[in-house]
């Protein structure tokens, strides 16, 4: 008999400032049943962890470190750059990690480039359909132990990533004016 999924997986939009620069990153994470944080993905879709909730659709997939890493260029007019799909604090690697990393962004890639997704928006539907992923989250309030999470439909969740990237554009803008 096959265990039914449990884990479900969405995509976490976290916006920070660091070193003079406002970042607006979104990257996969799951939530498991009885949870109210999200979780990270470490070996998540690896073949050896077949029975261990993961979707079937999500096998060989590797998910650990994936996302969309964007910043505002202060260069010229403050814009947003960074919608690409690649992986981030990844720290072991072999030959057959790469190669379920090289088919996971290619996948992201395909649907990207299948829906024509040029807007940040329409790129983190595009990502989010890739892998059939289900919510998205962020942190409510500063970074601390225990912080609250807003849960969200993948709809909900663009446009707050819309809106996010939309404030960091304009935090940029009055700091280069010297309004702050």
């Amino acid at each position: 008999m096959t265990e039914r999924p449990t884990k479900e997986y969405g995509l976490m939009i976290d916006r920070s400032h660091n070193y003079g620069t406002d970042y607006v990153e979104v990257h996969v994470v799951r939530r498991e049943p009885g949870k109210d944080f999200p979780l990270g993905c470490d070996s998540d879709g690896e073949g050896h962890f077949a029975d261990t909730g993961t979707p079937k659709h999500m096998f060989d997939m590797r998910l650990d470190g994936l996302g969309m890493y964007g910043f505002v260029s202060e260069h010229g007019e403050p814009c947003f750059i960074g919608t690409d799909v690649e992986y981030r604090n990844v720290f072991a690697m072999d030959e057959r990690k790469l190669r379920g990393m090289v088919k996971t962004v290619k996948r992201v890639n395909d649907k990207i480039e299948k829906l024509q997704a040029r807007e940040p928006g329409d790129r983190f539907m595009a990502f989010a359909s890739a892998f059939k992923l289900s919510f998205a989250v962020h942190r409510i309030g500063p970074k601390r132990p225990y912080p609250e999470w807003r849960w969200m439909s993948l709809t909900e969740g663009r446009n707050y990533y819309r809106d996010q990237i939309a404030a960091a554009i304009a935090e940029t803008v009055n700091r280069k004016k010297g309004v702050a």
